[in-house]
Formats: structure tokens, C-alpha cells, sequence
């Protein structure tokens, strides 16, 4: 299973191409996405649109082990002087925690050298 990050979502909503491409490339019951990403989309688009989409994907939530693993990204950030939203830590430590792979197109991502990110080109 891969959890889509937002903006890789909205851009296959859209019809982006390489996003389509990317999304399609996995089979529709291996797709996820996290309550953060939920949040983020039911707050910015069309809700309708958002809750027909959100209902065809697993959506993990957060627990001891994803707020420790985001905890731990943001501490390691925090020593190299990077920082990311917690938002995006938080989506981090649920994948790590359920170790999935993030399919994002959010460069900072890159911070974290993570082999549970995909940062689509």
C-alpha cells in the first residue's frame, strides 16, 4: 500500500499526467492517504468532491507509534537546521509508523531521507 500525499491528489484530480500516471501505476485498493491529508482536503476543495475521493482510500490515523516517529523526524530535522510544517511531520511519522510510502511532490520531503518517501519528479 502507498499513502498519497495532498498535493498528489489534488493533481490527479486535475489530470496531471505523470501524477496520473503514477497513481494509476498502483492497484486502487493499495491506495491510502492519512487524517492529515483528510483534513487538508476537506479544508481547501470542493467537500462533496473531497468526500467521494476520500472514500475510496484507506485512511490511516495516528497513534503512540506515528507521533514518536514524527517526534524523531522533527528532532533530527531541528539538529540540521531544516525544518517541515507539522503537518508534513505528522504524515511522515503515520507512514514510518505503518511503514508505508509517502507518493509526494513536497521537495522538502528530501530532508528526511527516508525510504518510506517518494518524491515524484
Amino acid at each position: 500500500m502507498v499513502v498519497l500525499d495532498t498535493n498528489v491528489i489534488i493533481d490527479y484530480l486535475i489530470g496531471k499526467e505523470d501524477v496520473v500516471m503514477e497513481v494509476n501505476s498502483y492497484r486502487k485498493n493499495d491506495l491510502s492517504t492519512t487524517f492529515v491529508n483528510e483534513y487538508e482536503l476537506l479544508k481547501n476543495v470542493s467537500r462533496k468532491i473531497m468526500e467521494d475521493v476520500i472514500q475510496n482510500l484507506r485512511v490511516y490515523h495516528s497513534n503512540d507509534s506515528s507521533a514518536k516517529a514524527a517526534a524523531k523526524a522533527y528532532q533530527e530535522l531541528k539538529s540540521s537546521g531544516k525544518m517541515m510544517s507539522d503537518n508534513d511531520l505528522l504524515i511522515f511519522g503515520i507512514c514510518v509508523a505503518n511503514d508505508e510510502v509517502l507518493i509526494t511532490q513536497d521537495k522538502s520531503f528530501a530532508y528526511l531521507r527516508s525510504r518510506n518517501v517518494k518524491i515524484m519528479k
